[in-house]
């Protein structure tokens, strides 16, 4: 079964890369382009690493990241 990595930019440019980084790897690749997207992906994925910028529209990366230090799951 592949890792889940939740990759949060909204650059296209690193999501890309990103992707093309893990594409021979066991790692599924979930790329959203924004803080709200990448909150609503960890409930419903939950991912097992996360990767967020924290320059994003709607949250940013430090937002995130305290979302997931906060939720009990």
């Amino acid at each position: 079964m592949p890792h889940k990595l939740l990759l949060a930019d909204d650059s296209v440019t690193i999501q890309r890369v990103i992707e093309l980084t893990f594409a021979d790897e066991d790692v599924q690749v979930l790329a959203v382009g924004d803080g709200k997207q990448a909150i609503a992906r960890v409930q419903s994925d939950h991912p097992d690493i996360v990767l967020a910028d924290v320059g994003m529209p709607e949250r940013d990366g430090y937002e995130v990241a305290a979302f997931i230090k906060g939720a009990p799951e």
